[in-house]
């Protein structure tokens, strides 16, 4: 079995990003410090701990998101996607956006893309996409869900230049971070894409306020030492970058999980990004694999369980308020849904049907979701429906 976190180096990390920048004394103070952190094996932790200090609360995501990028150093890893749901205003995009500042800049696109950009751009394998209120039964949409079932080759296209047809391919690897209102994707993106709920009303509303008084304050943080942080996450992801690792789970066989074959393979992807983000305190087996640790499957572990599990059938937020009312009522019309909920019409009908044509509200997505047509319609559940899953994950 490889070697626990706190035994003696086996790698070390380099660290050189070709970077032209005015201030030479700062990328040379970052870059030796990364080098230290890499060579400690805390990335993770640094990171982390920068981007917390930015973005209040919400650690699952943060978390979330660096696993996502580890995946990306993974040659064995079928990708991990983030998705970050909830009310506009509490944070889900602003999560993204300052770990995006974090990733070195060549690695990072978070703004409008279109599927044309994601085919025809020359865009570097490993880059993170951001996506801002996605349409998943947009066409963009669609184009996610294909580059996203080839994460290690990229998705092919065929197209037409002077008249005759060409192959097109979307980079390797790319990671999409989403914030969307309400989860509506289908089952095959919700297979790679973890989930993340943000926190609403008014505790969290002061929270964010409290920690943007402390931001205008200036008591946080003064602009070089922010500057410095900046740049060290920045040489700490391209060294991310410059390694690709094939990762093994020697106590595979050992570990007792609760849930679908699909669940279990984007758990032991957050297992294996765990082991990247620790390559140097990670021994290699004599086919040069990296060895995951159990310190690799506790972390895998906690994060899961904050997440709340993960399947196709994981509800969140919206979807479970207007699951529960039609439990409490047994039967109920949108009407009644809309009563006890207090959301509104337009609300309630989107999280039921989906937003657009071929929508995947909680009538594609839940099977347990009966529809008696009518007027009105009328919605229950099957007897003995719960729509909170259940986290079962031990070690032998």
């Amino acid at each position: 079995m490889a070697a626990e976190a706190d035994t003696t180096q086996v790698q070390s990390a380099a660290i050189v990003p070709q970077e032209i920048d005015p201030n030479k004394e700062l990328i040379r103070r970052a870059v030796e410090k990364a080098k230290e952190i890499a060579d400690a094996g805390q990335t993770f932790e640094y990171i982390l701990t920068v981007w917390q200090k930015r973005h209040s609360g919400d650690g699952p995501l943060g978390k979330a998101l660096l696993f996502s990028l580890g995946s990306q150093s993974c040659s064995n890893s079928k990708g991990i996607h983030q998705i970050a749901t909830g009310e506009s205003g509490y944070g889900k995009s602003d999560g993204i956006n300052q770990m995006c500042k974090l990733v070195y800049p060549l690695y990072s696109f978070n703004g409008g893309v279109t599927p044309q950009t994601l085919f025809y751009s020359e865009l570097p394998d490993g880059i993170v996409i951001g996506l801002e209120d996605v349409q998943w039964n947009s066409e963009l949409g669609i184009s996610v869900k294909r580059i996203s079932s080839c994460f290690q080759e990229g998705a092919p296209k065929m197209s037409t230049k002077e008249l005759e047809g060409i192959e097109v391919r979307t980079a390797k690897r790319i990671a999409f971070w989403a914030s969307t209102v309400d989860n509506q994707c289908d089952e095959q993106l919700r297979d790679r894409f973890l989930m993340y709920q943000v926190r609403s009303g008014h505790e969290r509303a002061n929270e964010i306020i409290n920690h943007m008084q402390e931001q205008d304050e200036g008591s946080e943080q003064v602009p070089a030492d922010y500057e410095l942080e900046t740049k060290v996450c920045q040489a700490l992801t391209y060294d991310l970058k410059l390694r690709l690792y094939h990762v093994v789970i020697p106590f595979a066989k050992r570990m007792k999980f609760e849930g679908d074959p699909r669940a279990y393979a984007l758990f032991s992807d957050m297992i294996k990004a765990s082991a990247i983000f620790r390559y140097t305190k990670r021994d290699e087996d004599e086919a040069g694999r990296l060895m995951a640790t159990t310190e690799d499957f506790e972390d895998a572990k906690a994060l899961y369980i904050e997440l709340g599990g993960h399947d196709r059938d994981k509800f969140q937020g919206t979807e479970l308020d207007i699951l529960k009312a039609i439990l409490v009522k047994g039967t109920a019309t949108q009407a009644d849904i809309q009563e006890e909920t207090r959301l509104s019409p337009g609300r309630v009908s989107d999280v039921l049907n989906g937003r657009g044509k071929e929508g995947h509200g909680l009538i594609h997505k839940c099977k347990h979701l009966i529809v008696e047509e009518g007027r009105p319609k009328r919605y229950r559940l099957t007897v003995g429906f719960n729509p909170f899953g259940k986290v079962d994950i031990e070690l032998a």
